[in-house]
């Protein structure tokens, strides 16, 4: 959209800088006003925001003299404010989060996410995650989180933080992560300095933020399920800081927009038409028989048995509503890891459908026929399936992953596999190791599924034969469909 010649009425909201300048655009040969956010003014160039969303840029040079000092009049107040607190608060988050124009909201997330020192964790069309499990002295806002993550939209931008600190699943973990995250890793944990931990946490952050912006307000917000819980609320620039502590789960700093925030939490639901037309789009097909469903956010659960928790976010942000592993874990999983699924499944499932109208079924898995995982994979809905991890079975899963690579002939591997799989289903019959994956593929000329688990990038996909799966399966699983 462009403005050839207009004269502008300006509006600037003075919030302590907490919102972007208003302005609203008059046309000199008409009556049509425009109100818009002026988000930036480089190189004489006006960035703008309309009420539904929609940015677009306008060169001074088409505005009138009168229009032209006066935006500039008004960037200039904006900056000072922004100014007065940018530099104190990025030494007080002991990290540089805020550029040199004060606004997350603008910049791709991975910028952010390169400045917190955060590795990417999943860049999709439609949504990315850049994560880091902490070591050492790394320390954010006055205390030390466990695990920092940003978010991105389907343009790549940040949308939100999520900094947790001490927390249920973390700081009460024994377990290693990935394929360990089943093994014992010999730590002792005294469950009863947790909630100490957390106190010490939440009071260190206030302060630490306080400092800079001031004393906050309070006010409730909504997590997952129908679970609301209490925040302490600082805003600066069009963000907001927002700080939890859930007695016994977590301590958590979210970063959100304002608006965000002013809403309580609510975020605005996907179409249906949409979401259908976007997962069938990510179903792949291969010239040797792969149907694989692409773009699924990857989740890495981290050292703790958060495999639940963390393969329904990946399928709930994949149904396009969104979700964190950590506050799906405050409704059905202990310290430390270990979920009651079925409980779980029951929130989920009224989340997806009051939240996003999507629909989270149960579905009967007593045989993993291809002819009834396709009804699912074929319109790109990930099946969460419940099996036993085993050792022996992530073996051959690696294995025959890696083998893949290198296949010309692919009848020949079929009946390869064929033969080995009758071997080794023998030997994959213990009932251990509890899991949740995702069945996101399937090839019906080598009788293989595609599996992902939610242990990072290095398992986004791994190929195993229908009778190894089937020897492990629990006979159970979930979709979020549509």
């Amino acid at each position: 959209m462009t403005f050839r010649k207009f004269t502008s009425t300006l509006c600037l909201v003075t919030l302590a800088a907490n919102s972007e300048p208003l302005i609203t655009l008059q046309e000199a040969s008409g009556t049509d006003k425009l109100r818009v956010e002026l988000l930036n003014l480089e190189k004489e160039v006006a960035l703008l925001r309309r009420s539904d969303g929609q940015e677009f840029k306008t060169p001074l040079a088409y505005l009138s003299e009168e229009s032209r000092n006066e935006i500039r009049s008004t960037w200039t107040t904006h900056r000072e404010k922004v100014e007065k607190h940018l530099k104190l608060l990025n030494e007080a988050l002991s990290h540089q989060l805020f550029a040199s124009n004060g606004n997350i909201w603008n910049e791709p997330a991975r910028n952010v996410a390169r400045r917190l020192r955060l590795p990417a964790e999943s860049e999709t069309p439609f949504t990315s995650s850049y994560r880091l499990y902490t070591r050492g002295s790394y320390s954010l806002a006055g205390a030390k989180p466990k695990t920092v993550v940003t978010y991105g939209d389907h343009e790549g931008r940040t949308l939100s933080l999520s900094i947790i600190y001490s927390n249920k699943g973390d700081s009460l973990s024994t377990v290693g992560a990935g394929e360990d995250h089943f093994k014992n890793n010999g730590k002792e944990i005294d469950r009863n300095t947790l909630e100490g931990a957390m106190i010490y946490d939440e009071a260190s952050i206030a302060r630490t933020i306080t400092s800079v912006l001031g004393e906050p307000t309070e006010q409730r917000m909504l997590g997952q399920g129908n679970d609301k819980h209490k925040v302490k609320r600082w805003d600066w620039n069009g963000h907001s800081f927002l700080l939890a502590h859930v007695r016994e789960e977590y301590v958590r700093l979210s970063i959100v927009r304002a608006s965000f925030a002013d809403g309580g939490g609510r975020f605005s639901r996907v179409g249906d038409g949409e979401i259908k037309a976007r997962l069938k789009k990510n179903v792949s097909r291969e010239d040797n028989g792969d149907v694989q469903i692409k773009n699924i956010p990857m989740v890495d659960q981290g050292p703790k048995g958060y495999c639940a928790p963390a393969t329904f976010e990946r399928a709930m942000r994949h149904a396009g509503v969104p979700s964190d592993m950590y506050l799906l874990a405050t409704l059905a999983t202990e310290g430390g890891g270990g979920t009651n699924t079925q409980k779980l499944y029951e929130e989920v499932a009224f989340t997806t459908r009051s939240k996003g109208g999507r629909t989270a079924r149960e579905i009967p898995l007593k045989s993993l026929a291809l002819n009834k995982l396709k009804r699912y994979i074929d319109k790109g809905v990930p099946i969460l399936w419940q099996m036993c991890s085993l050792p022996g079975y992530n073996q051959v899963a690696n294995a025959r992953t890696r083998a893949r690579r290198n296949v010309t002939n692919w009848t020949n591997y079929a009946s390869k596999i064929a033969i080995a799989a009758e071997k080794n289903s023998e030997a994959l019959q213990d009932k251990a190791n509890f899991h949740l994956c995702m069945i996101i593929g399937y090839n019906e000329e080598t009788n293989e599924i595609a599996v992902s688990d939610s242990w990072g990038k290095n398992y986004s996909v791994r190929w195993i034969h229908v009778h190894e799966a089937e020897a492990v399966s629990n006979k159970g699983g979930y979709v979020i469909d549509i």
